[in-house]
């Protein structure tokens, strides 16, 4: 019974076994994708900018041993294009190239290429076919060849000479023959490749045969290019590719011996391997996004930088994230993303020159094949630089793109104000780029409620602004404008978007992450597309809140500091959670760098104090903004606080007089000592005397550096000699100045020089002392300063006095009596005749002043002289002061 039981399993397993089998035999069905045609992808091509005649191409090759037909061919937009495009191949075994035209028609500077120009490519690639037999690619070429526009690739024909070569040169590299044509060296061939050159290749076929057959059986043809292994043994490259190097150059290719023949491998820089370049099943898929970017050499330098970025863009547009662009000198490291440094002194330049070609070859093989490029916008006819970025208001900062860089903090908070800015630079070009109309569609979880003005935002331009309306904003989210031609006139044209992020009700709302948003331009002579960058809106669950603990409004001195105290909490009694919160400051519209406020995580509350030097914000009033903000980014509102510097003041005082007259060998000394009102000290080497005779040059009087102690302050003098000036009035400035811009009052000083110095210094009021009506006759003394003085040189000289009778003010009646000069015992009128006061008979070439009044005593000099019962009153009269360079003998 168990036998026949494990027969009966035995036959069931064998019956279930042969139903298996009979279900994998059947054969398998399936659908072969279908790759569109070449009209279709033309028809469906992306926008791109008008070509006019920014290229020129030969319409043939004749490089010495025959003609070769030059496939490239500009079609403008039509019926079979909605686009102008540069269609390179449409055949099998062609090769072809495009240039951008160096000149225009006048002789001047057109769609060259500059060098020491940071420049940004920006294209559509197309290449038909299906994967793995589309053949062969295309190469954007920078290039000095002496040939021009004819450079292209060539081989060398024993028997009829150079031609030129196609296949994997793609119309730049090196070419070779086959059999008894093929080279002998590294060296060699790169004679056929593009001199003076540089070449980003995009290579849709790989090529790997090896010329290892020998005179009559085997390969006899070399196209290895794309057979080269690393130094690890590894082939450089797999599948369709991305890559450079400089074509002329031997060390660009590596000789390998077979049989007979050499067959050649090139090196491949930076590589970008396995590329889906062609095959697309679909008209979006086929057309690939390009960007080309060239940073030029510092100066002195020959060394730029390359970046070429493969796929970064969707066929709408839209940019893809940044993680899954192909793209390679980028420098997000030093291996795989390396900064790639591109000698332009493989370009040959003669001394000075700084323009070269740029193009596009390209070749196709036995499979007809069609390679076209779509430009977007080109820098030498209008180089625009694009960006978007945004600033969180509430917070105070600009917000990274999460997208570009995920691990930076590109949060922000659920009611945070936002700014989102569109911005276009024309850094140069030959033409303006035409009315550029803007499609702006813009991010989700934000609120763009209009201002009381009914504006959302502004477009700033170089020369004025033009408002926004909330009517603008159309119900799918998107904004339509148009934007002024942008030109070296009108270089600039940002968009400011203000919004409000809006994730709803906090108490349900949970983060969201806003992805970027795309924003579209197109105009006549530039096309581009850019995405709003990715953020995180978070919804707040309290409020962080700041109060002052001090004066908001305070006046302190130059020399000390002034303390700003508060506390930080949260509203509904939150604990920090963390150790640390940020304090922010603005300083009269200045964001000045932030501290940190050391917390403790369980605390609800934390004070702060801010100190700030009074010399550091200078004199005057200044605002000073204060917030915090916490490891959320949730900040307070602005503390503002208003602090008024009064300065100290430099003084200069000297008891100099504010006139000299001197004669050519005398010497005046200017004096004045140089301190602080407030008594405080100075760097001697921050404050000095500047001495300015006529306007001339200033002479500057410093403190010496080497006086110990604390400087508050220092006497500074300056001498002149009369022959020096020479003769005639001069004007002395001086005032004292400090490294701060502080001023002293200046002293102006009259210096006349002259060969005989008279001169007589007298006050315009003189008065005698008040007195009692008397019976007897009396002598009324002097009162006040009597100031008498006769500044002399090279002369002798007399002073005599004479006035006029003193005339009572009421009256007008003389008084009883008359003025008088004492000397001794004699006394004279001084209204009869003019009286002698003063004389000096020497004559000296040094200048000196004579004080007349010096030895006049209560009791000599000119007094004044009354009747008795002289009647009361005020008396006024004139004193005629007679100075004479001679002495009076009488």
């Amino acid at each position: 019974m168990r036998i026949k039981k494990l027969q009966i399993y035995l036959g069931i397993f064998v019956t279930v076994l042969i139903g298996l089998f009979s279900v994998l035999s059947k054969p398998l069905e399936t659908t072969a994708a279908t790759v569109p045609s070449v009209s279709d992808v033309l028809k469906a091509a992306p926008d791109g900018m008008n070509l006019n005649d920014y290229f020129e191409k030969p319409d043939n090759y004749s490089p010495g041993g025959g003609t070769t037909s030059n496939s490239a061919k500009v079609v403008t937009k039509g019926s079979s294009t909605p686009t102008d495009l540069i269609e390179m191949t449409s055949g099998a075994n062609q090769i072809c190239s495009v240039w951008g035209r160096m000149t225009d028609s006048n002789g001047k500077d057109y769609n060259y290429f500059d060098v020491t120009k940071d420049q940004t490519f920006s294209m559509w690639m197309y290449f038909s076919g299906s994967e793995g037999t589309s053949s062969d690619g295309m190469a954007f070429v920078i290039q000095n060849d002496d040939r021009g526009i004819n450079a292209i690739s060539t081989y060398s024909s024993l028997l009829s000479g150079r031609k030129a070569a196609g296949g994997e040169t793609l119309g730049v590299w090196g070419g070779d023959g086959t059999g008894p044509d093929i080279v002998g060296s590294s060296s060699a061939l790169a004679t056929g490749a593009i001199k003076k050159s540089i070449a980003v290749e995009f290579d849709s076929y790989m090529n790997t045969t090896k010329a290892d057959g020998g005179l009559v059986l085997g390969s006899q043809k070399d196209a290895f290019f794309d057979g080269g292994i690393d130094s690890s043994g590894s082939p450089q490259v797999r599948g369709p590719h991305v890559a450079w190097n400089y074509p002329a150059l031997s060390s660009t290719y590596t000789g390998n011996i077979a049989t007979t023949w050499m067959y050649y491998s090139m090196n491949h820089n930076d590589p970008i391997p396995n590329t889906y370049l062609a095959g697309a099943t679909s008209t979006k898929d086929a057309w690939h996004h390009v960007v080309i970017k060239y940073t030029a050499p510092d100066s002195g330098s020959t060394i730029g930088h390359l970046q070429y970025i493969f796929d970064n863009e969707n066929y709408d547009g839209t940019i893809k994230p940044y993680s899954e662009w192909d793209q390679k000198g980028d420098g997000a490291n030093s291996t795989t993303h390396r900064i790639i440094d591109v000698d332009i002194g493989n370009l040959g330049l003669a001394k000075g020159q700084t323009k070269v070609r740029w193009g596009i070859t390209s070749t196709s093989e036995s499979t007809a094949t069609t390679n076209a490029v779509i430009f977007e916008s080109i820098p030498a006819v209008a180089d625009i630089s694009s960006t978007t970025s945004l600033y969180d208001s509430t917070q105070g900062r600009n917000i990274p793109d999460g997208d570009r860089y995920p691990n930076q903090d590109h949060n922000v908070n659920n009611g945070d104000k936002l700014r989102f800015d569109y911005n276009l630079i024309y850094n140069s070009g030959l033409t303006e780029t035409g009315d550029i109309t803007t499609k702006i569609n813009v991010p989700k979880n934000v609120d763009f409620t209009a201002d009381s003005y009914g504006n959302i935002g502004e477009i700033e331009y170089s020369g004025g602004t033009q408002k926004i309306k909330a009517t603008d904003l159309n119900s799918d989210g998107t904004i339509n404008l148009t934007l002024n031609s942008m030109s070296s006139a009108n270089s600039i044209a940002e968009v400011h978007l203000n919004g409000t992020a809006n994730i709803g009700d906090n108490t349900t709302a949970k983060a969201t992450t806003v992805l970027g948003a795309h924003t579209s331009y197109d105009s006549t002579h530039y096309t581009g597309d850019v995405m709003s960058p990715l953020f995180k809106i978070n919804p707040v669950n309290d409020t962080l809140q700041i109060k002052n603990n001090d004066d908001l409004t305070r006046t302190v001195k130059t020399g000390t500091s002034v303390s700003m105290a508060g506390t930080i909490s949260y509203e509904k009694g939150s604990t920090f959670g963390t150790n640390s919160l940020t304090m922010h400051t603005i300083v009269d519209g200045v964001q000045q760098p932030d501290s940190t406020l050391s917390v403790d995580p369980t605390a609800k509350s934390a004070d702060y104090t801010l100190k700030y030097d009074a010399d550091t914000l200078g004199p005057g009033t200044h605002t000073i903004e204060v917030y915090a903000s916490d490891s959320m980014h949730l900040t307070t509102e602005h503390l503002a606080y208003k602090i008024t510097v009064e300065d100290k003041k430099l003084l200069l005082t000297s008891d100099s007089p504010s006139s000299y007259t001197i004669s050519p060998e005398n010497t005046i000394t200017f004096s004045g000592k140089l301190s602080y009102d407030d008594g405080s000290a100075f760097d001697p080497g921050s404050a000095q005397v500047a001495y300015i005779m006529d306007n001339g040059i200033p002479l500057y009087d410093k403190p010496k550096t080497d006086t110990p102690g604390d400087i508050t302050s220092y006497v500074s003098s300056w001498s002149y000699t009369g022959s020096k000036l020479g003769v005639g009035k001069h004007n002395l400035v001086i005032y004292a100045e400090d490294s701060s811009g502080r001023k002293s009052q200046a002293y102006t000083i009259t210096v006349n020089v002259t060969t005989k110095v008279l001169s007589l210094e007298s006050n315009k009021s003189y008065s005698f002392q008040t007195t009692n009506q008397s019976a007897e006759s009396k002598l009324i003394k002097r009162s006040g300063d009597w100031d008498l003085k006769v500044t002399s040189a090279k002369t002798a000289w007399s002073l005599t006095a004479q006035s006029t009778p003193l005339m009572n003010s009421s009256t007008n009646l003389p008084i009883t009596g008359t003025m008088v000069y004492r000397e001794g015992l004699n006394q004279y009128s001084l209204e009869d005749d003019p009286v002698l006061i003063g004389s000096d008979s020497t004559v000296s070439n040094d200048t000196k002043v004579t004080d007349i009044t010096k030895n006049w005593t209560s009791s000599t000099g000119i007094l004044l002289s009354v009747a008795p019962d002289t009647e009361a009153g005020t008396y006024t009269g004139k004193i005629n002061w007679t100075l004479t360079d001679s002495v009076d003998t009488n």
